[in-house]
């Protein structure tokens, strides 16, 4: 350690710098750190400038003082990212003693706050790229200078950073291989085993995917369905799309949209034209190679020597109904069942292999159970009143009830079905009352007097006219009437019950 008179001896005098009346030793010190030797011995600046003698010595004055002649620099400070604090100036300009001149990578080869750490060119001077009291702080050099291999197509977009695409400035250069779904979110798409990364297809710096090449480079080869005649077919891209191979069998349509394929799924194509079968040859598939529980051979069903094509079309494939299959044989039914809701579909009776093996159709009461059970004594049979396919009744009430249809009831509005059902659920459970038709209060003559009240008693029989003989009115009402009139053989000669 210096003395005192030592350190006023080694003093750099100047006009403007004028050795103060008492230094400390330590000045011999911090003379040589990189901040006192630019300040002091290049700028000539005085010590008064940061120091304040009279109050604080030789006192360290902070970084307070930096901005009375760096007010442009501290309006730019250096920081570690948004929201964070500026970084002191003491961090970078060193004033202390045995303190090396700080570089930028000694902070920065590790990461600060948002900054990762710099991998890439942590070599070249900073200052090339970085003004860090300057905004903006960052002012790129053009990476042609050092590299060559550019690609100016790959780039050449709006709002392109160049190099800066892909590659950050320091981020190691592997790192540019997971950027390309950054901008290439929709045709990096789903990644099938094989192709994960873009460079199996894409060099860098090239990006022009390498066509044909590339496919036959990692899968060889490949016997396609009519390729020697069909062009497209020869070319891998026509149906396998470079960031989506998987979904080839979608791309049938883009080439045949005249075809409309109504055979499983719509995109099925590749269900009986198999793209890279062993046999080139083979143009499509046996029906029954899938369809195996219908028949061993593809003219094994409906009962044999029909083959699949004389009911279903290969593209067209129509699903079993009345009008494209069954009705070629069977006109009649179809044609009635057309009419009939429930039965208007083949397969709902003769089950749902009526194509292939027809099954006898089930009871009735399979369906229309409740129908079935609510029919009285003589209507179980559904097929005596009901054609199957037809389903409305064919023979009317009056063919077995014959009498009841020219009774008294027989001119009423809605016929039978006015009081009576066949079965249920709908309709009249149970004949209604009499009042339900003939309200009391619009009856004519003796039928308001009293006693006369429960039609039951002279109408036995809905159907038949009512009871009006002796035996009648005076067996059980009026038994003191019996010897009145005994010749008189119906009491309505004179007791009126009509107007």
């Amino acid at each position: 350690m210096a003395s005192a008179a030592a350190a006023i001896a080694l003093w750099p005098r100047s006009p403007r710098n004028p050795a103060p009346e008492s230094v400390p030793a330590a000045w011999a010190q911090f003379r040589t750190s990189p901040g006192h030797q630019t300040h002091v011995g290049k700028a000539d600046i005085p010590c008064g400038a940061c120091h304040n003698f009279e109050r604080d010595g030789f006192k360290n004055p902070g970084t307070g003082v930096c901005a009375n002649c760096h007010a442009k620099e501290a309006a730019v400070a250096h920081r570690g990212g948004p929201g964070t604090a500026a970084t002191p100036c003491l961090s970078c300009h060193a004033f202390a003693p045995d303190i090396p001149k700080p570089t930028c990578i000694g902070c920065h080869a590790k990461p600060q706050g948002e900054s990762l750490a710099v991998v890439r060119h942590a070599t070249l001077e900073c200052s090339q790229c970085h003004k860090v009291h300057e905004s903006p702080s960052v002012v790129a050099a053009d990476c042609a200078s050092c590299h060559r291999e550019r690609a100016p197509a790959h780039a050449a977009h709006a709002g392109s950073a160049g190099c800066l695409d892909c590659h950050g400035g320091h981020a190691p250069a592997v790192a540019a291989l997971d950027a390309c779904a950054t901008c290439h979110t929709q045709a990096h798409g789903p990644a099938p085993p094989g192709h994960e990364s873009c460079i199996g297809c894409h060099q860098p710096h090239d990006f022009i995917a390498g066509g044909e090449t590339a496919c036959v480079r990692c899968h060889g080869q490949k016997t396609t369905l009519a390729a020697e005649t069909t062009p497209a077919h020869a070319q891998c891209t026509s149906c396998h799309m470079p960031h989506a191979p998987g979904n080839a069998a979608a791309a049938c349509i883009e080439c045949h949209a005249d075809v409309h394929v109504a055979h499983g799924k719509e995109d099925a194509c590749v269900s009986c034209h198999q793209p890279h079968a062993d046999d080139p040859r083979l143009l499509t598939s046996a029906c029954t190679s899938c369809h195996t529980k219908v028949a061993g051979v593809d003219t094994g069903a409906h009962a044999g020597g029909i083959a699949c094509e004389g009911c279903h079309k290969p593209h067209a494939f129509a699903p079993l109904d009345a009008k494209t299959l069954c009705a070629s044989c069977h006109a009649r039914e179809t044609t009635l069942a057309a009419s009939n809701p429930g039965h208007q579909a083949c397969a709902s009776c003769h089950g749902v292999s009526v194509a292939h093996a027809p099954a006898k159709a089930p009871a009735c009461g399979t369906c229309h159970a409740k129908e079935q059970a609510s029919a009285p004594a003589g209507h179980q049979r559904c097929q005596e009143c009901h054609d199957p396919h037809a389903g409305e009744p064919t023979p009317t009430c009056g063919t077995c009830h014959k009498s009841e249809t020219t009774g008294i009831h027989a001119s009423v509005v809605g016929g039978c079905a006015t009081c009576h059902r066949p079965h249920g659920p709908q309709g009249v459970a149970s004949p209604p009352s009499c009042t339900s038709c003939h309200a009391a209060a619009t009856l004519p003559a003796l039928h308001a007097a009293p006693g006369h009240a429960v039609c039951g008693s002279c109408h036995v029989a809905p159907h038949e006219p009512p009871r009006a003989d002796r035996v009648t009115c005076t067996g059980t009402c009026h038994t003191d009437k019996r010897d009145h009139q005994p010749k008189a053989a119906v009491c309505t000669g004179c007791h009126v019950f009509r107007r």
